[in-house]
């Protein structure tokens, strides 16, 4: 079968090649791949920025139909269009597990990067993994599952109050799912602030009911314009200094920031006394828990977020082109189809 393979360490080192046809172990199945999402983690992986164990293929935001399945599991999940989590490997016996916290396991060997992923005709997953997609439910809304379930864990740190207000930082899918989720969540108003450079970005998000801002001063105004005491919750996707001073001027006192989004820099400053005087409350969330990929298929299942207008559509032979495009903010989701 053709995959999209990272085959040594180091920047680049990344082709289309021949592999061999998975085939399904104890408790695992093997899926036929309908859709693979471009992550910034594969982006990562490809410039030498993340872990991973080479050969490896890549993409772990995978929707597929169960093509064959192992011992032990059932089999009328043959036939079955299903998204999974990505956290294979995780050992369930360390602290991380024991408090369920799979995804923060450190034996944890996620598809995409310490096993093979979805950049291809098919892949191999654990069965538990996986989550049964409804039949309403489009291929270009149901490969989001994985960022959904990502923002969706995030609000179990920094829950979204009804009636609230939320301004959420960064229009990428990210950015953008975080504050369809938030909207559908019972959030009174909900504002998108991206870079002068997310223009397009911003355009299309306005188009689909979402307020947007270019700028910090921009934001201000809207806030100002909603309340007399700031926002409830600012979620950061961008990992910026940029996003904590908004936060800092924006946010109501015992306000909450929630941030999703690695930056890339090692440090960056933080107006600390700013935040110390309004008391906030800030949450950090990394990866998906198993309750946040709960309300993200039911989510897309009861048509609550419809995001398919986010993605773009590329073959598994134009992964350069879609890499570029992801690289170059042409589009907001690229997706891989096989």
């Amino acid at each position: 079968m053709k995959a999209i393979v990272k085959t040594v360490r180091g920047v680049g080192g990344v082709e289309l090649r021949e592999v061999p046809d998975p085939v399904a172990g104890p408790g695992e199945v093997v899926l036929d791949v309908i859709a693979g999402g471009i992550c910034g983690t594969d982006l990562h992986i490809v410039a030498d920025e993340f872990p991973y164990w080479p050969p490896v293929v890549l993409g772990h935001e995978i929707l597929g139909r169960v093509a064959q399945v192992g011992d032990g599991v059932p089999g009328d999940l043959v036939g079955r269009r299903v998204v999974a989590q990505p956290h294979a490997g995780a050992c369930g016996v360390c602290y991380a597990c024991r408090r369920g916290w799979a995804q923060l396991c450190p034996q944890k060997r996620s598809p995409g990067w310490g096993r093979d992923g979805g950049f291809a005709d098919r892949v191999r997953l654990p069965a538990h993994l996986l989550h049964p997609v409804a039949d309403a439910v489009p291929d270009d809304a149901a490969v989001l599952a994985e960022p959904v379930a990502v923002v969706c864990s995030g609000y179990e740190e920094a829950p979204v109050e009804p009636g609230g207000l939320v301004v959420v930082v960064g229009a990428g899918p990210l950015g953008l799912l975080s504050a369809l989720v938030a909207q559908a969540y019972g959030a009174a108003g909900v504002l998108v602030v991206g870079r002068a450079s997310s223009r397009a970005r911003l355009a299309a998000a306005a188009q689909h009911g979402l307020a947007v801002a270019a700028s910090p001063r921009e934001a201000a105004a809207w806030v100002a314009e909603k309340s007399d005491r700031g926002v409830d919750l600012v979620v950061d996707t961008t990992g910026t200094s940029d996003a904590v001073a908004l936060a800092a001027t924006q946010l109501r006192s015992r306000g909450r920031m929630l941030a999703l989004g690695f930056g890339g820099a090692e440090t960056i400053a933080v107006p600390w006394d700013a935040l110390l005087r309004r008391a906030v409350t800030v949450s950090f969330a990394l990866s998906s828990s198993h309750t946040g990929w709960l309300a993200a298929v039911e989510l897309l299942g009861s048509r609550r977020i419809t995001p398919e207008w986010m993605v773009t559509w590329f073959g598994l032979p134009d992964w350069r082109a879609a890499f570029e495009a992801v690289e170059r903010r042409q589009v907001i989701k690229a997706v891989l189809r096989p």
